[in-house]
């Protein structure tokens, strides 16, 4: 374990270079802030470590997109940027140094995101992976897995609501019928996820995929983002008794995406893509990806950057506003609860998107 953190810590340093802290105050020619198709300062500087804006901080030598107070909160945040910081390096040093090529596209100002649903407990934005928040049909609040493990932790065996403390059910009758209540009062979540429960046969429940469709299209007029991108997904899989259909898909994952739903908004981006509109693509991409999304950042860098499609500014912009969103996601309760999967082999990578 000593010898990992050393190998980060020298990794991270080396990014640094020789600077020394009394230099970094200095502002040098090459730590100007990247600057946008438009020229304007699109990168602000922030230590994406500990978010502490300074006009007294280093730029990263390697990717040359991120700032830091000192070489301690780079060596801090470099599991976060180790990988993010290769993949530009390795553009960068194809490229002889050189931050953009001059084919790049113009996509405009980065956009203000979307509202994003928060944990009524810790006030943390909800993790992406629908593994990790609960849906509670007593309350109908969406709580966290941190959260919710904590407070399964503290109640000490007595199974029940994170948020409104109802004890769980305890049979299929008394988890359908709760949903049913929910349902019937047009909680558009409460009709989603019994939509889902007829779509799998979950507790108990025959195989329906009429009734499934049935709710989840009343859930989707009812504005539900979870609904639509379902409803999207069988229409493009030709699955749960629908026809493939590109017209309906394109309808309920736009719908999805004006709701907020950031995985709808990435998918809409790779349709823009392949239909050649890659301007339209970029600005899906760089605003799910400034919100925290994971796969998103992926495909900005190594489908658009390093294409030459994407300025290094722009690039800049969005992975300090990808680090930030990043750590809005994150709680000690959170962390455990990873942990507790972890150590119980029960994770999956595919939670951390």
């Amino acid at each position: 374990m000593a010898s990992s953190k050393q190998e980060g810590t020298s990794a991270a340093a080396e990014q640094l270079g020789s600077m020394s802290l009394g230099e970094s105050v200095e502002r040098k020619d090459d730590d100007a802030e990247p600057t946008a198709r438009n020229g304007t300062t699109s990168a602000a500087k922030v230590c994406s470590a500990c978010e502490k804006k300074s006009d007294a901080l280093m730029k990263c030598r390697a990717c040359k997109c991120v700032w830091y107070c000192d070489k301690k909160c780079q060596n801090k945040h470099w599991k976060e940027h180790k990988k993010e910081c290769k993949s530009i390096k390795e553009v960068l040093d194809k490229r002889g140094g050189k931050l953009d090529v001059g084919t790049e596209l113009d996509i405009g100002p980065l956009e203000k995101l979307p509202p994003r649903e928060e944990c009524p407990i810790c006030m943390h934005v909800l993790p992406f992976h629908d593994n990790l928040h609960t849906y509670f049909s007593c309350c109908g609040k969406v709580v966290c897995c941190g959260c919710d493990y904590q407070h399964q932790i503290k109640s000490k065996g007595q199974v029940s609501c994170a948020f409104c403390r109802e004890p769980k059910p305890r049979s299929d009758e008394e988890i359908l019928a709760r949903a049913r209540k929910r349902a019937e009062l047009k909680d558009p979540n409460a009709l989603c996820n019994l939509a889902m429960k007829y779509g799998s046969g979950k507790n108990g429940l025959p195989v329906d995929e009429v009734k499934c469709i049935e709710l989840l299209r009343e859930s989707a007029d009812l504005g539900f983002p979870g609904a639509q991108y379902n409803l999207g997904n069988f229409h493009c899989n030709g699955h749960m008794g629908l026809e493939q259909n590109e017209e309906e898909e394109l309808k309920y994952i736009k719908e999805a995406a004006e709701g907020g739903d950031f995985p709808s908004l990435h998918n809409l981006g790779w349709m823009e893509n392949d239909n050649g509109n890659r301007t339209v693509a970029m600005q899906h991409w760089r605003l799910t990806a400034s919100g925290g999304l994971k796969e998103s950042n992926h495909d900005l860098i190594e489908h658009c950057f390093e294409k030459g499609l994407l300025h290094h500014g722009d690039l800049a912009e969005t992975l300090q506003a990808f680090y930030l969103a990043r750590a809005e996601l994150k709680s000690n309760g959170r962390d455990q609860y990873i942990k507790y999967l972890k150590n119980t082999g029960k994770y999956k990578e595919e939670y951390d998107c």
